[in-house]
């Protein structure tokens, strides 16, 4: 729709639940007033349509005909395509073959950026809660089946419609691990929450944006999003390991407004920035390409960057990624229990998710608190060697490493600014 709502002034909203809450009413508020007209009109025409709030749109079962029509008309911005899966029977990943016992120590991607020091200075990130929109979570899984939220709100599955929280593909176990698994995760006492957008590890627009919705306003499966919602069990952090191309339907504006009512409700979103490189300019798909997102990229072992991290600027000559974190190699869960090493900015992301987890977990008066927990991320990092790299510095590795005991530290003597 060509209109979207209006976000301004939440962010000096000072009570956390009341600025999700109002965020969410003004969301949907904007989005019913603005597509009355053309529900009444598909409704008319007998073509089935799903209303979306968060980016004020609404997807539509039809062809070639609707869509010359949708586009005359005055209210919409544009149409873009938004490809279905079939729903055919699914076959585990080959990767979930080869598991590993579970670590008996920390792995070396934790201790690089010294999540075992504050763990044992500070806190393992109780309190917290993280929203992983993924290919699903093995809720099961001894790493993961402790720290589930739990609750009718705290699990989607738009596409397979399982009651319980499942993952055949292994992607989203193995990333949400990283950031809340005991014994391979940043945060191993903060709970978690998830939706499965990527079913066969493939999604479109309006899979990713219901999951999306349901991390700003949880709702039981079944119920209407628009009315049923709850804001105030919204997770305080987002991770996701995705992007949306153009073969699934986006184009580069698509979730901008998605992620900028995130920032706006203090709800911090981190994502992957690609694994498109090492050429430059190949962080190109929604999410990882907008300013308002915490965009990831992927370092060695060795702190060197990942040959296949997608490198910056991003689309209008935008910095990006914002900060790099461990992505080569990284042991987590698998589903079925067991454990294994996969790579990519996948990888990586999760990291951040759990070191802002054990940041608000340090100091809770920060939670919310967006744009400053930002700087203080991309003020205390390690250093990273992006001397080869023909992209620059900023755009290579962003702000550098992550290094979680100092922004933890830096986060417990911060006062949140207004």
């Amino acid at each position: 729709m060509k209109e979207q709502a209006d976000l301004g002034g939440l962010r000096d909203v000072p009570d956390r639940t009341t600025r999700i809450r109002q965020t969410y009413e003004r969301l949907v508020g904007t989005a019913e007033r603005s597509q009355a007209s053309l529900r009444s009109a598909l409704r008319a025409k007998g073509l089935d349509f799903t209303p979306f709030y968060l980016v004020n749109g609404i997807e539509v079962d039809a062809g070639p005909l609707a869509r010359q029509w949708l586009e005359g008309r005055s209210d919409v911005d544009r149409v873009l395509l938004n490809p279905h899966l079939r729903p055919l029977p699914v076959t585990p990943s080959p990767s979930l073959d080869d598991r590993s016992p579970a670590p008996a120590e920390p792995p070396w991607n934790l201790t690089l950026i010294k999540a075992d020091q504050v763990w044992s200075q500070f806190t393992t990130g109780r309190g917290i809660v993280v929203g992983s929109s993924d290919s699903g979570v093995d809720g099961t899984h001894p790493a993961l089946r402790a720290s589930f939220r739990g609750a009718d709100d705290s699990w989607l599955d738009p596409f397979g419609h399982s009651a319980v929280p499942v993952d055949t593909s292994g992607h989203g176990t193995h990333t949400l691990a990283t950031a809340v698994g005991a014994g391979v995760g940043v945060a191993p006492g903060a709970q978690w929450v998830a939706c499965a957008n990527l079913p066969r590890n493939l999604g479109s627009m309006a899979n990713y944006l219901s999951c999306m919705q349901f991390m700003l306003a949880p709702y039981p499966a079944g119920a209407d999003p628009m009315h049923a919602g709850m804001p105030q069990r919204a997770p305080q952090i987002l991770t996701n390991s995705w992007g949306c191309p153009a073969v699934e339907g986006c184009d580069t504006r698509s979730l901008e407004q998605a992620v900028d009512v995130f920032a706006a409700a203090g709800i911090f979103f981190v994502a992957a920035a690609g694994n498109t490189g090492p050429s430059c300019a190949t962080i190109t798909d929604p999410p990882a390409n907008y300013a308002a997102t915490f965009t990831v990229g992927a370092v060695t072992r060795a702190s060197k960057v990942a040959s296949f991290s997608s490198r910056g600027p991003a689309p209008g000559n935008l910095p990006k990624p914002d900060l790099m974190a461990p992505g080569a190699a990284i042991v987590s869960a698998l589903p079925g229990g067991g454990y294994g090493a996969l790579s990519g900015t996948s990888m990586a992301t999760p990291h951040v998710a759990g070191v802002v987890a054990l940041m608000w977990a340090a100091n809770p008066a920060l939670i919310g608190h967006i744009d400053q927990t930002r700087d203080l991320l991309l003020h205390t990092t390690q250093p990273v060697n992006t001397s080869t790299s023909p992209c620059g510095p900023q755009d290579t590795a962003g702000a550098g490493l992550v290094d979680a005991l100092a922004a933890v530290t830096a986060a417990t003597a911060a006062r949140p600014t207004p």
